[in-house]
């Protein structure tokens, strides 16, 4: 019977392994992956925010709601900031290029990896907390929690590799890599 249940986790955890080998090789073909997927969990951090914002009353019944979901609807821009990339933002990226770089100049840990994961930890555990609707609340801090771990991961894969690869973000002729 023991050996029976070390066995299935044997099995588990060959497969775990296998699925982040396989995610760290589909983000490698295309660093800005990451930042689509971060970026998509930003806006949808500010909808969900805006849209418990919508209802006023909740200013005076639940009052620390209210500004916890001005605070997600403020996280989500910053994290929609952060994450814009020329591959997939266009001339929307050339456009906010500025305050990009105004953000990374107030806020260096969003410049890393590191940085980034454990704000989109943070933001997740709040979006599960917080939202107007407990099973969107729930999927979606769990999606940015996911990111936060992923960008913690990524940063730790990077720092162990000797090669050296543009993964993210520079800020105005700034050589070293980020994260």
């Amino acid at each position: 019977m023991q050996r029976n249940n070390s066995d299935g986790f044997g099995a588990l955890v060959k497969v775990a392994s296998s699925q982040l080998q396989d995610l760290n090789q589909y983000i490698e073909q295309a660093p800005h992956r990451i930042n689509m997927m971060c970026f998509g969990g930003g806006a949808g951090l500010v909808v969900a925010g805006a849209l418990s914002m919508i209802n006023i009353f909740n200013i005076f019944d639940r009052t620390i709601y209210y500004i916890v979901n001005g605070y997600q609807v403020f996280f989500g821009i910053v994290t929609c900031m952060t994450e814009l990339h020329p591959e997939f933002a266009g001339v929307w990226h050339d456009k906010l290029l500025h305050w990009q770089a105004w953000m990374h100049e107030w806020a260096k840990g969003l410049t890393m990896l590191w940085g980034r994961g454990l704000f989109y930890l943070f933001q997740g555990m709040l979006c599960t907390m917080c939202c107007f609707n407990w099973y969107i609340g729930l999927v979606l801090g769990l999606y940015m929690m996911a990111m936060g771990a992923m960008c913690i991961q990524q940063h730790f894969k990077n720092r162990s590799s000797v090669q050296v690869t543009q993964d993210y973000i520079q800020i105005d002729g700034d050589s070293r890599p980020l994260g």
